[in-house]
């Protein structure tokens, strides 16, 4: 019989060792609307304003495109009374958007503004609902019918809907029960659990299964009571989809309505010992819902589960059916030792490995990353670092601390080794640090041209120096990979790292040039969305967040491989003469700098509304 303290018990301790994974994913599950929407109600992410006109005799909602259209087909709403509706919502949120963009306030430093910028835009878009109406007004041009545009524009949005809520939204339970399950077992949950039905290439066949649970569910439903005990009947079918999607739909239903025979009741009891935690949610506007209660009562459900499966494997045809193994139980020390004994012996050879720098040269490569030259013990350096890796992604898993993903029931198709190619922990020598700055500097030169190019008409040299670089582009790349070496095992925190980090160069290059040219700006930011004092904004440290963790993983080290090849006698030469030129262009351009239209003549529309 199924111990529901004991479950509650098991299901408080996996919440606290997995705290923080497990609300991530439940918040997951409550932003896209398909489990626990309701805990979100105190950010009042699910309110919606009704838009009533007088000649329609039901209240339409501007988001609910899929009940418009119910209402459209059983005849409610006559088809030109809908379109006037849509018309009418059209024209003020364009009103709308045309008002927000004037609007700008400030918290300190920090300007809040919907005037420039792409951030400002999506900000914009998103307060005033312009994404749709612009949608609209795209399909009225092209038929040349608001009637045919309303829809076009209904069913395209309710078959859109329809398509993430069911193939791609809905997985998220499987998704959500798979990490659950791992929760209770294990003392890490790798990223890479998130997606394993993707990287078992089964997240079609989850889909189609919770697609056909749905639509049994919403045909019970006609019922009322069909539908609630249906509900219960149907509880495991997501926990089944995690553990074994080859399973057919109807048969993983049955096979649901099979482990819930007899146990819908415990399953009911259980609800109603939750209910205080409920209760406390709605009391708390949904903030002890968010923060405890989800998490608690999925992780009940795994304890059920796993209570009913044991059950279960007696019967006939479990080997075929409940195939996960590992899924429940640790593996043992042998097993694991088989499966991961080449894991074993790499990491041996790694901490026996005795070819590492000493001294200053030891401080240089592992605290910033640098090494004076390459040579064969920094070629014998890297290939024990590109070891270290791989023995630290599958650490967890060999120990025991992580489900052993090469015991999995059909383990993920082996991948290309293209870690020797773009080994990211690498130290880079001087020479390629130099050259690098410089190849930075050009693209991001490069790249303000055309943008400037796009945004204008005209071909301009962006920056204060007069050469072809921007060197606030090659110092940041490079300072992306001295000073943050350390961080480059952590991807999320070196991202938010170079956040901050060119952040800080931006702004106070910015300040430097303004101070030293009496005002003047080569860049201003003012009417972006988030920006401070004009020298920086959101959407700007976001690129570079974003191009610096590209630059760390990827450019940077397949720029490297082809630098390596170059002979010292050619790539010093070229490295004296870059520095030359460059140095010589600082120089002019202090007293000389480089300015005109397209470079120093900023007008933002912030500005322009202020004058007005």
């Amino acid at each position: 019989m199924f111990d529901r303290k004991k479950a509650k018990k098991a299901a408080r301790q996996t919440v606290r060792t997995h705290y923080t994974v497990l609300l991530f994913i439940c918040l997951m599950a409550a932003f896209v609307s398909i489990k626990y929407e309701s805990s979100l109600s105190f950010l009042g992410v699910y309110s919606s304003v009704n838009i009533t006109d007088p000649e329609i005799s039901t209240t339409v909602s501007p988001t609910d495109t899929v009940n418009l259209l119910s209402e459209l087909l059983s005849g409610n709403i006559g088809i030109s009374k809908v379109d006037k509706d849509v018309e009418n919502r059209i024209e003020q949120s364009k009103e709308n958007y045309k008002e927000n963009k004037n609007k700008s306030f400030k918290l300190g430093n920090i300007e809040v503004s919907y005037a420039e910028g792409e951030f400002a835009k999506i900000a914009n878009s998103l307060s005033t609902g312009s994404y749709s109406s612009t949608v609209y007004s795209g399909i009225k041009t092209l038929t040349g019918s608001g009637r045919a545009a309303t829809i076009i524009f209904t069913i395209v949005s309710m078959l859109v809907k329809l398509f993430l809520t069911y193939f791609v939204f809905n997985v998220l339970h499987a998704v959500m029960s798979r990490i659950f399950l791992e929760a209770r077992i294990y003392e890490k949950i790798p990223v890479k659990s998130f997606f394993s039905l993707l990287r078992t290439r089964k997240w079609n066949k989850a889909a189609i299964i919770l697609l056909v649970k749905e639509l049994y569910l919403a045909l019970w439903s006609l019922t009322i009571i069909g539908g609630i005990i249906k509900s219960y009947s149907y509880a495991m079918v997501p926990y089944l989809t995690a553990e074994n999607p080859d399973l057919g739909a109807n048969e993983t239903i049955t096979l649901s309505r099979k482990l819930m025979n007899g146990h819908k009741w415990e399953c009911f009891k259980l609800d109603l010992s939750l209910m205080g935690w409920r209760l406390l949610g709605l009391l708390t506007l949904g903030i002890a819902d968010v923060f405890w209660a989800s998490p608690y009562t999925e992780a009940c459900y795994a304890e059920l589960y796993a209570f009913l499966r044991s059950e279960a494997l007696t019967g006939e045809k479990r080997s075929q059916v409940f195939i996960d193994r590992y899924l429940f139980e640790k593996a043992s020390h042998d097993a694991l030792a088989r499966e991961y004994g080449d894991v074993e012996e790499l990491k041996a050879r790694t901490e026996a490995f005795n070819g590492n720098f000493t001294g200053f040269r030891a401080v240089l490569a592992n605290v910033f990353g640098i090494v004076l030259a390459y040579s064969e013990r920094t070629e014998a350096i890297d290939r024990n670092e590109i070891d270290k890796i791989k023995v630290r992604q599958s650490l967890d898993e060999m120990e025991g601390r992580a489900y052993p993903e090469r015991l999995a029931p059909e383990p993920p198709a082996p991948k290309r080794d293209r870690l020797s190619e773009i080994y990211y922990t690498r130290s880079y020598s001087l020479i390629s640090l130099v050259l690098m700055f410089f190849i930075g500097s050009f693209i991001g030169w490069a790249w303000e041209v055309v943008y400037k190019y796009i945004e204008i008409g005209k071909l301009v040299n962006r920056g204060v120096m007069h050469g072809p670089w921007l060197p606030i582009y090659g110092s940041g790349g490079v300072m992306i990979l001295i000073i943050l070496k350390k961080l480059r095992y952590k991807p999320v925190l070196e991202f938010f790292s170079a956040i901050v980090l060119c952040g800080i160069v931006e702004y106070f290059t910015a300040y430097i040039l303004e101070t030293t040219h009496g005002g003047q700006k080569w860049w201003d930011y003012s009417g972006y969305f988030l920006n401070i004092d004009g020298r920086v904004c959101a959407e700007g440290l976001m690129v570079f967040g974003i191009g610096g963790v590209a630059f760390v993983y990827f450019a940077a080290p397949m720029i490297d491989n082809h630098l390596r090849k170059l002979r010292m006698r050619i790539a010093a030469p070229v490295c004296a003469a870059l520095i030359l030129l460059f140095v010589s262009d600082f120089i002019y351009s202090r007293f000389n700098p480089n300015q005109g239209a397209g470079i120093t003549d900023y007008q933002t529309s912030s500005s322009q509304v202020q004058k007005e």
